[in-house]
């Protein structure tokens, strides 16, 4: 069977890019944290007036809380 362009480009896989060492990704996922999560919660605390590194870390302290609507007991 003949291979296509077409068909040539599903099989060819993306490399994804690194995060960096001290980057936001890494320090979310050490953390267990979605990096939309501690993007937003970061953004708020800047728009409050705090220093953005100040800021990272106080996110990252934070708990994550349950997501979605509460169940019915």
């Amino acid at each position: 069977m003949k291979i296509c362009s077409r068909d040539q480009r599903l099989l060819i896989k993306k490399k994804g890019g690194a995060a960096r060492e001290g980057g936001m990704a890494v320090r979310a996922a050490k953390q267990d944290m979605p990096l939309a999560t501690l993007k937003t919660r970061v953004k708020k605390l800047v728009d409050k007036g705090m220093d953005r590194e100040r800021a990272v870390e106080v996110a990252l302290l934070r708990p994550i809380g349950p997501q979605g609507r509460p169940r019915r007991t």
